[in-house]
């Protein structure tokens, strides 16, 4: 045992000691943050000046100049300042093609030289079809178009009421036939909207992947780097493969915890001091992201999760001779653990079904997407039992984990102690099953 501490403690020295540590500390949560906020943040971003279009009004109803007044509503953020501003509104009678082909190919140019950043197309009985109507840009502005097109749905609508025989005003039908936005409750009587939850769940398991990738390439390099270098025969001669192995995945498992407690610590600090701070947390970032159910399982599954795949990445760098041979292995595991990312939008969306519950049930799965399903199920939870619900099942997941990480490291010890002292060609499968055997 003390043998195996000596390894620990250098492996943890060698890590916790460098610059990159540190710097890792605030880094990865600032880039998981940024990866989630950032896109949301730039997708609805205002305009800093107003944005010119034009209107080409074919319908012979006045739509451009409804259009146009529609338009006077938005502001910049200075509250004055238009945020858009329509240059001309071209009127064409619905018989003259050639004045429409000529007029839309000059504000085509206009809009190529960037003196216009929208032109919109207006023809006869835009009430009728869609096809009626048209907007043309190269841009592609989320909150640009959403405007755009509740403004001319509302100008359509009151067209279509127009030509009804309902015999009420228009401004009454509308009223009565407006849109409606359902407020969301969960099983507390609180909400937490979708968003927030998908942009904790993306960070939790982005945090555990990198975690796991990062470290777990750490010891694949350095038991490659001992083998290729023949430090390992040195090793050998006083320690176990298997003390060696435990020792590696132990000590920089240390690093791990370390850079897990100092980010609990800070997130704790962060909420705890965030009246002194000045600092706004929402109440659902925060029912997430410190909810005990969700910050103990992602302790377990980070730490195991860990256990099981740097294990792993041991094993492999034992049976290689270079880092470039590894890299045709790291992939397929690596996948293990972005699998959250490929069907995760399903898992979202239904979060107990049938195919949710079975796949974070695979241990390999287990520490990212059980975590997901964690975060979207647990915050909203009235009553928990360890042997029913999310708490039951995140439970089970986590000891099929348990249970799988101790055979992957009783497997991994097997093949290790013969593989770190083999040179030249790389082991077939064959061999490989032998030296477990063996």
């Amino acid at each position: 045992m003390s043998k195996i501490w000596v390894v620990i403690k250098c492996e943890y020295a060698q890590v916790v000691k460098k610059k990159s540590f540190i710097i890792s500390i605030f880094l990865i949560p600032a880039l998981m943050a940024a990866f989630g906020i950032l896109p949301a943040m730039l997708a609805t971003k205002s305009a800093s000046s107003t944005q010119f279009l034009a209107v080409v009004d074919q319908s012979g109803a006045g739509v451009g100049e409804e259009f146009k007044s529609a338009l006077e509503r938005y502001k910049l953020d200075d509250g004055e300042t238009p945020y858009y501003e329509i240059d001309d509104i071209i009127l064409i009678t619905p018989g003259d093609s050639d004045a429409f082909v000529s007029t839309v190919d000059s504000l085509t140019k206009a809009l190529n030289d960037e003196e216009i950043k929208y032109f919109l197309i207006f023809k006869p009985g835009i009430e009728d079809a869609d096809s009626n109507m048209a907007l043309v840009t190269n841009s592609e502005s989320f909150r640009t178009v959403s405007r755009f097109e509740k403004i001319v749905s509302h100008i359509a609508s009151t067209m279509r009421l127009k030509k009804s025989d309902i015999n009420l005003g228009v401004d009454s039908v509308l009223a009565l036939t407006r849109r409606v936005d359902l407020p969301r409750r969960d099983a507390q009587g609180e909400s937490v909207d979708f968003e927030t939850k998908y942009l904790a769940s993306m960070i939790f398991i982005s945090l555990i992947m990198f975690v796991i990738i990062g470290y777990g390439q750490v010891i694949m390099r350095s038991v490659i780097e001992e083998k290729t270098s023949r430090i390992m025969e040195v090793l050998v001669s006083s320690i176990t493969p298997f003390q060696l192995m435990l020792g590696k995945v132990f000590g920089l498992g240390g690093a791990t915890l370390t850079q897990l407690f100092i980010w609990i610590f800070m997130g704790a600090a962060l909420y705890f001091g965030s009246g002194a701070f000045a600092v706004a947390i929402d109440p659902g970032i925060a029912k997430i992201v410190f909810n005990p159910v969700v910050l103990t399982f992602f302790c377990l599954f980070l730490i195991f999760g860990y256990l099981m795949f740097a294990t792993l990445f041991a094993l492999l760098g034992s049976i290689v001779n270079s880092e470039k041979e590894a890299q045709n292995f790291v992939m397929p595991l690596t996948m293990l653990l972005v699998v959250p990312f490929v069907i995760g939008i399903a898992i979202i969306q239904e979060p107990n079904s049938t195919m949710a519950r079975t796949l974070s049930m695979i241990p390999f799965f287990a520490p990212t997407l059980m975590m997901m399903r964690v975060i979207f199920v647990a915050p909203s939870v009235t009553e928990y039992s360890f042997f029913s619900g999310i708490l039951g099942e995140a439970i089970l997941s986590f000891v099929l984990l348990l249970v799988t990480t101790f055979f992957v490291i009783w497997l991994s010890a097997r093949i290790f102690r013969i593989g770190i002292l083999m040179y030249g060609k790389r082991p077939t499968l064959p061999e490989i099953i032998k030296w477990v055997r063996y």
